[in-house]
Order: C-alpha cells, then structure tokens, then sequence
C-alpha cells in the first residue's frame, strides 16, 4: 500500500507510522527540507542556536521530539505543528536530525583524549551529558552561572573546545532524541 503524505497532516502520518512499510520510512527520511514550516521560515542551519537550545531538543519520542522542534527552533505552539503537511514537518524534522549529526561530529572532533592517569582514574565511567559540557564552558570562561553559560551559541563553545583547560566530560551519547533513531 502506498501512502502518499503530501495531502495528509503530520498527525496523521503519525497515527499510521506503525504500519509504514521499511521503504515508506526511508522515503521520509530523505524528504526536503522546506522553506517555510507552520508559517515560519526555516533557518539554513542550526548555528544561532545557544547550548541550552540545542541540549533541550533532546527528547523520549517523536511526538516530544517534534514538539520540541516547533517551539524551540520553529518557536510556534508545539500542538501547531500536528496541523502541518507531513512532508514540510517530517521534512524539518529529518533535517534537524542531519544537523544533529553535522553537529555532534563537529563536537566530537574537538574532544581531548583522556590521559593515562584521567583513564586510571575512571573517565570512562563518567558521563554528566549536556550539563557537564556547560558546566565545563562556565568553569572555563568565569561564569557564576550554568544558565549563563547555556545561553552561549553552540558554535563558540565547540570552538573553545579544542583548547581546553579541563576534560570535557559528557558529549558522549548526545543523540537527538533518547529512543530508537528510527521514526
């Protein structure tokens, strides 16, 4: 069965997504990214984003995942955006998960090895996720305040990353969402 979603809504291409067949799923991974999305124009990258913007668009589920999206990125109403053609949200959606990944490798070129003795000492054990790189940036640049620092573009972070005075602790595991990568 072939299920064309340019004329259906994103609630309910979500209400049938269990029944989408391997190639329907791949087809909607591989939809463009539209110019406009619930009346708003999409940004060409996810650059203007601070840390904290980027950390919050983590979330359990499509359906967080997508509303996260709206009101971060998009800053519409989260429900506005079951409304929408499918092919402009997932679209959107879909590419925001591309930047997720242009993003992370960018971070993940930046990150130190641990040493020998960090190693010894149980790095590998530690994982304090989003909150350990703002922290790190705040300790780094002389904020008083994470939230300080989560308001920081993600751009310059990443860039004073590969200078850095301490370890890095956290990046490891950032994925955009926190269930199956699959749609």
């Amino acid at each position: 069965m072939k299920i064309t979603i340019k004329k259906r809504t994103t609630r309910q291409v979500l209400a049938i997504e269990r029944v989408l067949t391997p190639e329907s799923r791949t087809a909607l991974q591989t939809l463009p990214k539209p110019n406009k999305v619930c009346g708003v124009r999409t940004p060409l990258n996810l650059n203007d984003l601070t840390i904290g913007d980027l950390f919050s668009l983590q979330a359990d589920g499509v359906h967080a995942l997508i509303e996260q999206i709206a009101s971060v990125i998009l800053k519409v109403h989260p429900r506005r955006c079951y409304n929408e053609r499918a092919d402009k949200m997932l679209g959107f959606v879909f590419w925001v998960g591309r930047e997720f990944e242009r993003i992370a490798a960018l971070f993940a070129s930046t990150s130190n090895q641990p040493t020998p003795e960090e190693i010894k000492a149980g790095i590998n054990d530690l994982d304090f996720g989003p909150f350990g790189i703002i922290d790190w940036y705040a300790h780094r640049q002389g904020y008083q305040d994470q939230d300080d620092a989560a308001k920081v573009a993600w751009v310059r972070v990443c860039e004073c990353m590969p200078y850095p005075t301490a370890s890095p602790i956290g990046w490891r595991g950032f994925s955009m969402h926190r269930s199956s990568n699959q749609f």
